[in-house]
């Protein structure tokens, strides 16, 4: 089968504005993006979707990218207004975060190895231990059935059914071909408009959400706390090599 990876990106960010743009050391997020999404050989074809001429002239620097119309409401509508540029069909398309600079490629592996040409839509789950991140709004927890089935998605504190058990949600997708093209013209649900998630407009709407676990630790860039923590460990990292 062949997967190709999309990572939508954009400007407006409340909490850091020029998101895509802004460095982590020597490189923009964007690119550390890309690169490590690149570093997945089951990907076919990775490729940038924005609407903003300075993203996509940054980008033609190092890699591919689509320019898309500011139409799209989030992320999966983008990579959904994408794909119509693109002529090859491919089996899957995954929607790799534009702002998860520190995704594994081993996280993609894993999301692919569940794209079985039976599942519609998958993601990753990882456990979590820390009681503060259980707690955080911010990070999105998951509850999943026997089957590895995302039952649902909340901001809220919810376990898996078993004492002290929680997952997190890893905020990567991936879509048969012809399942994305269907749920980008769903309306939005009401769990949707009350927790902010899309994901939830999907499970409203009768479509399953296979997960698969990693125990790598990843995190998204969205704040300046953020952004902070990003560049002591990439400056860590320098320090060790």
């Amino acid at each position: 089968m062949k997967y190709i990876g999309i990572i939508p990106a954009r400007m407006e960010s409340k909490r850091l504005p020029g998101k895509p743009l802004v460095k982590i050391g020597n490189k923009t997020i964007i690119q550390r993006v890309y690169e490590q999404s690149i570093k997945c050989p089951q990907l076919n074809k990775v490729v940038v979707a924005t609407d903003n001429i300075e993203i996509k002239k940054h980008v033609e620097r190092f890699g591919e990218v689509i320019l898309t119309s500011s139409k799209p409401l989030n992320g999966t509508e983008r990579v959904g207004e994408a794909l119509s540029f693109i002529k090859k069909k491919y089996d899957y398309i995954l929607n790799i975060q534009g702002d998860e600079p520190f995704i594994k490629p081993s996280q993609i592996k894993s999301l692919i190895d569940i794209c079985d040409g039976k599942n519609s839509i998958c993601t990753l789950v990882k456990k979590i231990d820390d009681k503060k991140k259980i707690l955080a709004p911010s990070i999105i927890k998951v509850k999943i059935n026997s089957s590895n089935q995302a039952l649902n998605f909340s901001r809220s504190m919810i376990n898996n059914g078993k004492k002290n058990e929680y997952f997190k949600h890893i905020c990567i997708y991936a879509f048969k071909y012809n399942i994305l093209s269907e749920i980008i013209r769903l309306p939005k649900s009401r769990l949707e408009k009350l927790e902010s998630l899309e994901q939830l407009r999907w499970l409203e709407n009768n479509y399953k959400i296979i997960v698969n676990f990693t125990e790598e630790e990843t995190f998204g860039i969205d704040t300046k706390e953020d952004l902070e923590r990003a560049n002591k460990l990439v400056s860590s990292q320098k320090q060790e090599n």
